[in-house]
């Protein structure tokens, strides 16, 4: 048959017709030949479907058929099956969605593989940026990269339209061919050309898909108007696609404007972007065609090695070294990922539970079904084509179950999106039911369906049919051939188990946070955030602001203290400081650590209430002038003067040839980034002697810290109407969202998987005792004829459920003692679950198992022995 007659025969009229013509022709055969001497009519037309080249796509339309037919026959059985595989793969796409906002999405740009992050690195921080002549000199140089991009995150104070009020905003300061060299197309408008990225007289901005959306209702006449971006007018000239949402994961940029604009919008002295000295930038390069991350590498070394050389003093030490994307975030955020692992792993302990439980449910159905299969066997059909028919049959069930837990994963994103941090500008987890969660929940449902129907198929399919067409299939007792069910129910409960402790162990967790008190004042006080700086202050006029501020707001009624910090505890954004602390010996090619730190004022930690274990704190005597002082947390003392007292120590600040500040104080050690953190070192300097451009004010208020709002603003307003001011929040606001909503989220994320888990392993119990008893109908017949009270029949019935449930329970408890210290090891903050927790557990098990036993059970004992003997 030609290739053309093929296609046709796919069209259903010509196939309508083409078998029409065959049978035709087949039964005028058989009436001339004769039925036995023509053979088997359907077996002929079968050879002859063979020759048009399209049987599999038949026979596969025909197991389609054939299978939503065997199931609607069986709604119980589908719903139970399907619902098990929603709740399942809901749960798996919900948690994927939150591991691929935290780590894993991919950098919305063109081909985001072939961008790869370029830095320049030196052993005391891994994580370090480049600098831009730096930048420049790799951009000339390299051969392997098509493009090098760099940019910058900062913040700005953004004025939609001159009537507008400022107000901060984040930003990215991008390198001239920054869109180009990531592929991104705008949306109105046009990227960044070379005399705009470098000519600073004539201003210019890009503004984001959001920002157009949120300002201007999306009007293409906004091309060419102004936006003023820290006071400088700046004109528009394109919009970000709404796919680019910047390269941060959790910040969304507002406006890009060109790095040449860096020192206009600071105004600063000197030129940023010739300060080789100035290690700031993000750089990310797009590899060449033919070239590899290897090759590249290779390249840079040279470069970076000819630069070191060249430029020793800015240079020394440092190195130019290449991830991708996922490696930078890993590198950035090792914590996360520890989540991401814990949260993926236990939700797919979820999944195997459910397909254990729909395995389970299909080797029953196996069962009463084997003299179908028996029947079909007979006549010819191979056991692979069996298996391939009841594997179809698995594949609905798991599409189908697919397709209903994305609905169950969209409901699940859109609870997670609820936990916010309130931040100003906010910041943004992402959470969407995007292509990438749709084949995540496709390829888990094809990964269900072989797990839980391959082996059930199979099985099924070894039916031997002669002993099944003599007792019709209804000889299996209920003991002989259990075993793998029997095994996959006590898997299920040993699984749920386990899911239930790591649920215990989050509520331990949560528990100790709430009896526990913070290391910070948090009632009573009252935040903000000002910045002076982007009205172009000069570090003499920062300081003037500040105090002027500090002064006006301790003298407003309600107010019980005021002090100032470049950075609050447990806030999203933390501070660092590069220090060298008194005789301590770095390894080799390391000059210096980097460590969180701030710089605060004189009242901080008598206002945060923050102790001081020896020493003292600042005083006003800590001014610019007088002798430099830090003050270290116990932990810093720990990891660098160990077993010596830190009283008196010195560190230099910022680098080896740095300042020498004495230290006169250790405060205790607290969480400074995450309540779940390991012990870190902190260095506290005195603002005084350390001035920043952007401080953190803190009040003490006598009552209601909420009611200083207003007064705070116009506090600020009535110094300079133009300073912006935003973070305008109670702290205990700042700590609950940060430290108690963030653990209650992540207990009620796994919380509600052990409850998954244990429904799921209940009706898999369930589903097993009341199969068996389906298949013992004579055995407790006869039993209650002989005499055997009811009591006695639910008895044996309900201690295979008990003796299940407890092997089930054994197994938990091996696992759980393996993977709890994993568990505490890997996530830090994991509290331990109670020696009540450890008993209630397996306690619920053997009581949700006894409920789901007793059901069948009593049906048992209800039966009729003479019917039951009559019906056998």
């Amino acid at each position: 048959m030609t290739i053309w007659k093929r296609l046709k025969y796919l069209w259903p009229a010509n196939r309508r017709r083409e078998e029409r013509e065959m049978r035709e022709e087949f039964e005028s055969l058989s009436a001339i030949a004769g039925s036995q001497e023509f053979g088997n009519l359907t077996l002929a037309m079968e050879d002859v479907r063979a020759t048009w080249g399209w049987t599999w796509l038949d026979s596969f339309f025909a197991d389609l058929r054939y299978s939503f037919r065997a199931l609607r026959s069986q709604p119980a059985f589908f719903a139970v099956a399907a619902l098990s595989l929603a709740l399942a793969i809901g749960a798996n796409s919900a948690i994927f969605s939150f591991a691929d906002a935290l780590l894993l999405r991919p950098l919305p740009v063109s081909n985001p593989a072939a961008v790869l992050d370029v830095s320049s690195t030196t052993p005391d921080n891994p994580l370090e940026g480049m600098a831009f002549p730096d930048y420049r000199d790799l951009r000339d140089q390299a051969r392997s990269f098509s493009g090098l991009a760099a940019y910058r995150l900062t913040t700005l104070a953004v004025a939609a339209n001159p009537l507008a009020s400022a107000q901060i905003r984040f930003a990215n300061l991008v390198s001239d061919n920054f869109f180009s060299v990531l592929g991104v197309t705008p949306a109105a408008g046009r990227v960044f050309v070379g005399d705009e990225a470098t000519a600073p007289a004539q201003p210019v901005a890009i503004i984001s898909y959001d920002f157009w959306q949120q300002n201007y209702a999306g009007a293409v006449s906004i091309l060419g108007s102004q936006v003023r971006l820290n006071g400088i007018a700046c004109t528009i000239i394109g919009v970000a696609p709404p796919s680019f949402t910047g390269l941060d994961r959790f910040i969304r940029p507002d406006v890009f404007v060109p790095l040449a604009m860096a020192q206009r919008l600071s105004g600063a002295a000197m030129d940023p972007l010739e300060d080789r000295g100035r290690h700031d930038l993000v750089v990310k390069g797009r590899l060449s065609a033919g070239a590899s991350q290897p090759s590249a590498q290779a390249e840079l070394g040279v470069i970076g090695a000819a630069l070191e050389r060249e430029y020793a003093r800015t240079n020394r030490n440092r190195h130019m070294a290449i991830r991708t994307e996922l490696d930078r975030r890993i590198q950035q955020s090792p914590q996360l990922l520890a989540l991401a692992k814990m949260l993926m792993g236990l939700v797919a302990l979820i999944l195997i539970i459910a397909c254990s439980n729909v395995a389970n449910l299909l080797l029953a159905r196996g069962r009463a079904r084997s003299r179908e299969i028996a029947i079909r066997l007979s006549i010819g059909a191979s056991r692979t084509r069996v298996v391939r028919q009841l594997m179809t049959e698995s594949f609905i069930l798991a599409m189908l179950g697919g397709a209903a837990g994305l609905f169950i994963a969209y409901g699940g994103i859109l609870l997670l999106n609820l936990q916010s941090v309130p931040n100003d500008p906010p910041n943004v987890l992402g959470m969407q039911l995007d292509w990438r969660v749709v084949e995540f929940s496709l390829l888990a449902a094809l990964a269900s369906c072989i797990l839980f129907g391959l082996a059930p198929a199979w099985q099924t399919a070894r039916t031997n049919f002669v002993s099944a067409l003599k007792t019709g299939g209804d000889n299996v007792s209920g003991q002989p051939g259990t075993l793998g069910r029997d095994v996959l129910v006590a898997g299920q409960i040993a699984l749920a188990m386990l899911v239930l402790i790591a649920a215990g162990m989050f509520l331990a967790g949560f528990r100790n946070l709430l009896v526990t008190p913070p290391e910070f004042r948090t009632d009573h006080l009252i935040s903000l955030d000002t910045a002076p700086a982007v009205l172009h202050y000069s570090p003499e006029q920062n300081k003037v602001f500040y105090h002027r501020l500090v002064d006006r707001v301790r003298a407003m009624p309600g107010v019980a203290g005021v002090a100032m910090t470049e950075a609050l505890p447990l806030a999203p954004s933390q501070t660092a400081i590069s220090v060298v602390p008194e005789g301590y010996q770095f390894p080799k090619g390391r000059e210096k650590t980097i460590e969180f730190g701030a710089a605060v004022d004189a009242a901080y930690f008598s206002t945060l209430n923050v102790e001081i274990q020896s020493g003292r704190a600042f005083t006003d005597d800590d001014r610019a002038g007088s002798r430099r002082v830090a003050i270290v947390n116990q932990q810093f003392a720990k990891t660098y003067w160990p077993g010596q007292d830190p009283i008196g120590k010195r560190i230099r600040l910022d680098s080896a040839d740095g300042p020498v500040a004495v230290v006169v104080g250790v405060a205790k050690t607290g969480h400074y980034l995450a309540v779940n953190e390991a012990s870190a070192p902190y260095v506290y300097v005195p603002y005084e002697q350390n001035p920043r451009s952007r401080m953190t004010l803190v009040v003490q208020s006598v009552g209601d810290a909420g009611a200083l709002a207003k007064p705070l603003r116009d506090a600020v307003r009535s110094i300079d109407g133009n300073v912006p001011v935003f973070n305008l929040r109670p702290v205990a606001v700042l700590y609950k969202s940060r430290v108690t909503d963030t653990w209650l989220n992540l207990f009620q994320m796994v919380g509600t998987m052990g409850c998954i888990g244990l429904a799921l392993s209940t009706t898999g119990l369930y589903g097993l005792v009341a199969y068996t008893v389906s298949r013992r109908v004579k055995e407790f017949g006869i039993r209650v004829a002989v005499g055997a009270s009811r009591r006695d029949v639910v008895w044996l019935v309900e201690r295979r459920g008990l003796i299940l449930t407890g092997f089930g329970i054994a197994i938990g408890a091996a696992l759980t003692a393996a993977a709890v210290p994993l568990l505490a090891e890997g996530f830090p903050g994991l509290g331990k679950s109670s020696p009540a927790a450890y008993a209630l557990v397996p306690l619920v098990l053997l009581i949700v198992g006894a409920i789901a036993s007793y059901v069948p059970a009593r049906r048992a004992a209800g039966i009729d022995p003479l019917r039951a003997l009559r019906d056998e």
